[in-house]
């Protein structure tokens, strides 16, 4: 089997769960506006857009600000619970054997089958804050935003599929039929700086937040939210940043997993 039938498998499933799931189709849509408005209403009846400019300390339209967060929060989750939390799912319904046997290291059959998945709901829901972006900062600057928020989507991506993967690994050795990711997600996302900007953390909680690669894939996608063109510089160390971690993540997922496999087999948690 070729690593093009992994991406292949996984484009097709997603074509026909949207043919066959109409409504959960329309909840996608949805969705990003319900949770976008949610944290712009808190937002705004607790205080304005001057106090939010004072308090994240730059000079940001709240609105895009926002919307950049969403987009985020919403890929990540994405990738936690569909690489992390598909082992357990596997395990649920009895084809976590199938997985392991494949002859693709579980970890590569888990990332290449989710990339198409990953790239189409993203830019869908990128496609849907589109209009969004042109009414804020005009047709040339919605679309630049596009772009950068485009290109967080894609670079973030690297490191938080080998992240999730290493959660993969560690739900395959523990028997526990309990999700941790339902607690553990929320915490990562706070963490990462999803709904307040990381730089303003307490040291202990910042430290947490530099081992995450969700935290510089927020702070990419945020830089479209700055009034005026985003520092290059800033651009650059953000980017360089996420590629060093691709390779770290994806290696260790690598050699995690295939352990973990081992060990499952050998003490019968699958």
């Amino acid at each position: 089997m070729r690593l093009w039938t992994l991406l292949k498998s996984g484009l097709v499933l997603d074509i026909y769960f949207f043919k066959n799931n109409r409504a959960q189709l329309v909840s996608m849509f949805a969705w990003p506006y319900i949770l976008l408005a949610l944290m712009l209403g808190m937002g705004f009846l607790f205080g304005s857009a001057e106090t939010f400019k004072s308090n994240v300390g730059v000079e940001a339209d709240p609105v895009v600000f926002f919307v950049a967060s969403t987009l985020i929060a919403m890929a990540s989750l994405s990738v936690m619970w569909e690489v992390g939390g598909t082992v357990l799912y596997h395990r649920w319904i009895g084809t976590l054997p199938y997985v392991l046997i494949a002859p693709y290291r579980t970890s590569i059959t888990l990332v290449m089958s989710y990339i198409p998945r990953y790239l189409l709901w993203s830019f869908m829901q990128l496609a849907e804050f589109v209009p969004v972006l042109i009414w804020r900062e005009g047709l040339v600057g919605g679309l630049a935003d596009t772009l950068m928020m485009g290109l967080a989507i894609v670079i973030g991506m690297l490191p938080l599929l080998g992240f999730a993967a290493i959660f993969g690994s560690f739900l395959l050795t523990i028997k526990e039929e309990t999700n941790v990711l339902s607690w553990l997600n929320p915490i990562i996302l706070i963490l990462s700086g999803a709904f307040y900007p990381a730089y303003l953390f307490p040291i202990w909680a910042r430290f947490l937040s530099m081992l995450l690669p969700t935290t510089y894939t927020f702070e990419l996608a945020r830089l479209s939210s700055l009034i005026g063109a985003p520092k290059l510089a800033e651009m650059t160390f953000l980017i360089a940043v996420l590629l060093g971690m691709s390779f770290l993540y994806n290696a260790l997922s690598f050699t995690l997993m295939g352990k973990a496999e081992r060990r499952a087999l050998k003490s019968g948690a699958v």
